[in-house]
């Protein structure tokens, strides 16, 4: 009988950084290093991609394309992106580490999930580099995962389905109806659908809300309600599945999918 094998988590905004503030501080920096100011807001449009790719989109968006012309007298050249890479990747690697914490109750719906007999995977937009300086930190406050694949690990990243089929290997799981993609960006939700497995955003912690844990909870509740409410209308229009608000809301979600998955092998 089918049900939910294993679920593949992003890192930054879903399970680590709150908010997703480690890879926003580099981009505005080094644009910045170039002389073109771009706001947190639009550093964020493109996230989850792999950060090359993420820098290449930041490049390719209208307004920040049209100040770079205005500074540099053209668009910028390929030479010029890879110069930025090779300024940005230290930077952020050396700034990930500080960003490396579970985000609080994490750790223990982990647990929950391990109890329930189910592999824990991941995918991320962070290179090799940046993952050496992030995993040891986490597992060291128990965040210990089946699986870690990166954006270095695969010829394509996000939104390509690559990672997660490699996680789907690492874990010796191959059918898509049995695994779950949990991410806070666009581009999880994509990547989830294009591996064709259940696929659930996840709002308050990540990207789409985009503030720290003091400023969250420095809020209203209503407040709360309406980042909540435009994030995850964000994710949906992206085509997730699923969404919740708090990774502590996904257990429950996981034995409602394994209804469903029960309920369509009854009708087969």
């Amino acid at each position: 009988m089918k049900k939910i094998k294993a679920v593949i988590f992003d890192w930054a905004g879903t399970i680590i950084d709150f908010g997703c503030m480690a890879p926003v501080q580099v981009f505005v920096e080094v644009f910045n290093e170039w002389g073109v100011a771009i706001t947190p807001e639009e550093a964020r449009t493109p996230m989850g991609l792999a950060k090359k790719d993420h820098l290449i989109a930041l490049c390719n968006m209208e307004r920040i394309q049209q100040e770079w012309i205005a500074t540099h007298g053209q668009k910028p050249t390929k030479e010029e992106i890879q110069k930025m890479y090779d300024l940005l990747a230290p930077k952020m690697t050396d700034l990930v580490s500080a960003f490396a914490s579970p985000i609080p109750g994490v750790i223990d719906q982990l647990a929950k999930l391990k109890a329930m007999k189910i592999k824990l995977g991941s995918t991320t937009g962070y290179v090799t580099e940046m993952m050496e300086k992030i995993i040891p930190l986490a597992q060291a406050e128990g965040l210990k995962l089946d699986s870690i694949v990166n954006s270095s690990d695969c010829k394509q990243g996000r939104p390509s389905p690559f990672m997660i089929f490699r996680n789907m290997e690492n874990l010796g799981i191959y059918s898509v109806d049995e695994v779950i993609k949990v991410g806070d960006t666009v581009a999880d939700i994509q990547e989830g659908l294009n591996a064709g497995v259940w696929t659930i955003g996840i709002t308050t912690t990540g990207n789409e809300v985009g503030l720290n844990l003091e400023d969250w909870l420095s809020l209203t509740s209503q407040e709360k309600e309406n980042l909540r409410n435009k994030a995850a209308d964000k994710l949906s229009e992206a085509g997730a599945h699923f969404i919740i608000h708090d990774m502590r809301e996904l257990p429950e979600l996981i034995d409602e999918i394994n209804l469903i998955l029960e309920s369509e092998q009854n009708l087969a």
